[in-house]
């Protein structure tokens, strides 16, 4: 397969004519001759030449540039010349400490949008001044996120929001839009997110349309609930007139592998009734994420220490393990705890790399699990 080569900024300047040459000096300043040219517009690849003149791109064509164009010609000959890549979900958490961003940047990424899943910062304008003073490798744009926001309001509270903390939560939203957010993010599977309801969510959503804003959306449900988590991301784009995107979509779980079949068609109903509905997908058959989508949402309300409590009263502790074992046979544990895989154990590093059903074995309760 041809390597990649990625050009900053895009190639959306393909129809540039030729830059004027400087007076008794070479027109460009380089030429990537030989590529193969892959210019985004969904036109096929095709072979050509490339001139760059003052960090742009000034000129392509079929025919190799005179000689003596610029004082440095590549040779890219098997290697594809394409737009920077936009990563439409990137979490940038780490972007101050690494504000190089290499890795995005040597996979052709030349815009990033942060605070996916309803996660990222706020206030928002305190990183992206941040950002701008120390200078980033990688353009970089955010979304205010709902959790985020919701944390900061209601903390980890299971229940709708009274009016004022709507209220605060829409002024939250409409204030990171004016400091430059693209949208508004959920992650409805995590805590807060999962306790708010849909008016809730129609309601910020519709703060960041009224700004020009998108609404992205890990959904409330990728296994069991999947086909309602679709349908109302489907409803707050429709309702809210907000442009959505489908967050990483699949369908978790043997009993709902092959729904994307539906949830497509849903997808194309939407678009054909008028709703600007978008999919991002990753292209591989794992998620990774915390082990708390493992436990039932109700358990987690009121952070650690309650449910610490709910599991020292039997009942509730029952009620938990049964919960924990249908995700995990029916959900998110794919129906085999050998496919979940810990990958950072802050208290026991020595479990990083194994399954949960190497924990099982270790800690003697592995024979419980064959159904798993």
């Amino acid at each position: 397969m041809p390597r990649l080569t990625a050009l900053v900024p895009l190639l959306a300047a393909l129809a540039l004519p030729p830059a004027a040459a400087a007076q008794g000096g070479p027109p460009f300043d380089v030429v990537l001759a030989h590529a193969t040219l892959v210019d985004g517009t969904g036109a096929p690849r095709r072979a050509g030449h490339v001139a760059i003149k003052g960090g742009r791109i000034a000129a392509v064509q079929a025919t190799p540039f005179a000689a003596g164009s610029a004082p440095r010609t590549i040779d890219v000959r098997g290697q594809v010349v394409a737009p920077g890549f936009i990563d439409l979900h990137a979490h940038l958490e780490p972007l101050l400490e690494l504000p190089d961003a290499t890795s995005a940047a040597r996979q052709g990424v030349t815009l990033a949008l942060g605070g996916p899943d309803g996660g990222g910062p706020y206030p928002l304008a305190a990183t992206m001044d941040s950002a701008a003073a120390m200078g980033i490798g990688i353009n970089v744009g955010y979304q205010v996120g709902h959790n985020t926001v919701r944390q900061q309001v209601m903390g980890t509270a299971n229940r709708a929001p009274t009016a004022e903390e709507l209220a605060r939560m829409r002024a939250m939203v409409a204030q990171g839009m004016r400091d430059g957010a693209f949208g508004v993010s959920t992650g409805l599977i995590y805590i807060p997110g999962t306790y708010s309801n849909l008016d809730e969510v129609l309601a910020l959503a519709g703060e960041a349309g009224r700004a020009g804003g998108i609404y992205t959306s890990h959904l409330r449900g990728e296994g069991l609930g999947l086909l309602e988590g679709v349908a109302e991301a489907l409803e707050i784009g429709r309702r809210a007139r907000v442009p959505v995107v489908l967050t990483h979509h699949k369908a978790v779980g043997p009993r709902m592998w092959g729904q994307s079949v539906t949830t497509l068609r849903m997808v194309d109903s939407a678009r054909a009734a008028g709703t600007d509905v978008m999919v991002d997908q990753y292209p591989y058959t794992a998620a990774s994420t915390t082990f708390d989508v493992l436990l039932p949402p109700w358990a987690l309300a009121g952070g650690r220490d309650s449910l610490r409590a709910r599991l020292a009263v039997p009942a509730q502790r029952a009620r938990i393990e049964q919960e924990i074992l249908a995700l995990l046979q029916n959900d998110g544990g794919g129906g085999d705890v050998r496919r979940v895989q810990f990958a950072s154990v802050a208290w026991d590093s020595t479990l990083n790399g194994k399954t949960l059903r190497d924990w099982a074995d270790q800690r003697g309760v592995g024979a419980g699990l064959e159904a798993v």
